[in-house]
């Protein structure tokens, strides 16, 4: 269906006349990591990545940063092209050399949201040390009783171990700090790994310098707090902590940071209102969530600190319909 969309989309003056029927729109994407050497997880092809952003240029995209699009919503601007907006979640190296580059060739202003304990190199994720102990271990398959709950590790292949991390990871997102420390030890003497203290090769954070650098250069860089902590699992005040730690850290070492806030993995169950508030106290204008769906400006501005994201397709194919009208008009449908 998609290859059929894509030679549909091929027809420029059916485009042309269907955008200005349909009004503007804006597509937001999330992206991840890059497809790693080892193969250990899913992740996004840079030679895809480059594919997409020279289709949306053949296609007569516009190109927008967040802070830009934020603005413009704000200030009831409205954008005369369909508009595209690229932003990268967590900050690692991997990201920061693979994939802000070829967005940057092509001046797509992407932003990168960092978590900023695991730049200065204090900590690393606590859902990728789950995924390094899966991806890591020598086990095959079993089983483990958490707390009345009892979970089945199938690791005889990588889609059975991503099976298994999410599961692992879903329940474990909510757990108080205490309890999720007791539970990554536990998964740790199960699996028969234990994660270093300092993030090994393939986990590694990208540095203040390497975003300075690259900042200079156009890259947007904002707060995605501290520890990947899901804030629904954390005391307001230890939320408040993050926030104005993770915002300073920000403002010490660089020059111009997103005015825009990232939640922690931001799906509706991750933050509720009162995240909102302290978000807005702090002086953020705009946060992004995770969860998917299609915007125009108007809404963006009515849904100022939730913004909507698509996570980056895996084909060019997908790409061009979550791009276009196709996929605006289906979510009205």
């Amino acid at each position: 269906m998609d290859k059929f969309l894509l030679g549909l989309l091929g027809f420029n003056l059916l485009n042309n006349c269907i955008n200005k029927l349909m009004g503007h729109y804006v597509t937001i994407y999330m992206i991840h990591r890059p497809i790693p050497i080892d193969g250990l997880y899913q992740g996004l092809a840079p030679d895809l990545l480059e594919q997409c952003l020279i289709y949306a240029k053949n296609k007569n995209y516009h190109f927008a940063s967040l802070d830009e699009l934020v603005s413009d919503a704000i200030n009831g601007i409205v954008p005369k092209k369909p508009t595209l907006c690229f932003t990268i979640d967590d900050g690692f190296n991997d990201q920061v050399e693979a994939l802000v580059p070829i967005l940057l060739k092509y001046d797509a202003k992407p932003t990168i949201f960092v978590l900023t304990n695991f730049v200065d190199g204090k900590d690393w994720p606590w859902d990728f040390k789950l995924a390094y102990m899966i991806n890591t271990t020598s086990c095959k398959s079993d089983s483990m009783s958490y707390k009345g709950t009892q979970f089945q590790l199938n690791l005889t292949s990588m889609q059975n171990r991503t099976i298994t991390r999410r599961a692992l990871v879903k329940y474990a997102k909510y757990l108080p700090s205490e309890v999720l420390d007791d539970f990554m030890v536990a998964v740790a003497n199960e699996l028969m790994v234990v994660p270093p203290l300092a993030a090994p090769e393939g986990y590694t954070p990208t540095s203040w310098e390497r975003l300075r650098h690259y900042e200079s250069r156009g890259l947007k860089i904002g707060s995605h707090a501290c520890t990947h902590r899901v804030f629904s699992s954390l005391a307001l005040t230890t939320v408040k902590e993050e926030l104005i730690h993770a915002k300073n850290r920000l403002a010490v070492e660089l020059s111009a940071p997103s005015k825009t806030f990232c939640y922690p993995s931001g799906t509706t169950k991750d933050f509720s209102s009162a995240h909102v508030d302290l978000v807005r106290e702090l002086g953020y204008v705009a946060a992004v969530s995770a969860s998917p769906g299609n915007n125009t400006l108007t809404s963006i501005k009515q849904n100022l600190y939730a913004i909507t994201r698509h996570t980056f397709p895996n084909t060019l194919a997908q790409f061009a319909r979550y791009s276009s009208w196709i996929e605006v008009l289906r979510s009205k449908l």
